[in-house]
């Protein structure tokens, strides 16, 4: 099992594929790796796949700092130990933004970007103390009722962002299981104390217009949470696709993996 050892974490990542080209997969909050479960013999036919556990999250620690600073950080640290070039780089929701951080710091290497079910980057405002309330209530829930509190308390088994995956394709039950089942409360808590203590004072949402790499943007016409945010990347970021899978909600690549796989692989092609 590969880890690559940041200044105070360790960060799991997985290689397949025969393909020169890489293609980094990056998950969303409260998941890891195993989300792109569905993607996995696809992409990896033709592309380098390299699938991370984000710091906090399934196999990877956290450490004393967790920011989109530090995820981008590793995630740079695991393209240069690996030696990647011409890097294309998927990320989903939470991790929309660390993509965003990579293609603007190291744009001679990161040349394609695809950005799924995004939240839209920093813009630098302070957190508001509802967004502390809420962290707090969650650091709570891990620490007093373990992993299953903590994923009631994101409404991570029932609740607007799952409900319609479950929905509409009742065998992803085992696999979602799985993905919840990598996570280690250790390293969670480690995760959520830190965040309580991230500054994010620096506004990226103004450089999306200096984003030159080819984006692809995917979004489910159900995710009526998140889609207003694509629509904003489709519009600030200059060399954009947006692509809209009808029917499908914010997992849209575990909801319409077929589509899904069509939309990243034509794009990349």
């Amino acid at each position: 099992m590969p880890f690559y050892n940041s200044e105070n974490a360790a960060i799991y990542y997985e290689i397949e594929g025969q393909g020169i080209r890489p293609l980094v997969l990056l998950h969303g909050y409260a998941l890891n790796g195993l989300m792109w479960e569905l993607q996995r013999q696809a992409f990896s036919e033709n592309y380098k796949l390299i699938t991370i556990d984000l710091r906090g999250f399934g196999k990877s620690s956290c450490g004393k700092c967790w920011s989109g600073a530090d995820m981008a950080n590793d995630v740079k640290g695991v393209i240069e130990t690996l030696g990647l070039a011409d890097v294309a780089v998927l990320g989903f929701s939470m991790s929309g933004p660390v993509a965003v951080r990579l293609a603007c710091e190291i744009p001679d290497i990161v040349t394609r970007l695809i950005l799924v079910s995004s939240i839209l980057p920093s813009s630098g405002r302070p957190k508001s103390p509802g967004e502390t309330r809420l962290q707090e209530r969650e650091l709570a829930a891990l620490e007093i009722g373990g992993i299953d509190a903590w994923l009631e308390s994101i409404s991570f088994r029932t609740g607007p962002l799952v409900e319609g995956m479950f929905e509409k394709n009742p065998a992803i039950l085992p696999l979602w299981e799985q993905i919840i089942s990598r996570h280690r409360r250790d390293y969670l808590l480690c995760m959520l104390r830190s965040r309580l203590n991230t500054i994010s004072n620096i506004d990226w949402r103004s450089r999306l217009e200096k984003i030159r790499q080819k984006t692809l943007i995917i979004a489910g016409s159900n995710d009526l949470k998140f889609i207003d945010a694509s629509h904003h990347l489709a519009g600030a970021i200059p060399d954009s696709k947006l692509v809209i899978i009808e029917e499908a909600g914010h997992m849209v690549n575990l909801e319409a993996p077929e589509e899904f796989n069509r939309a990243v692989l034509g794009f990349l092609s």
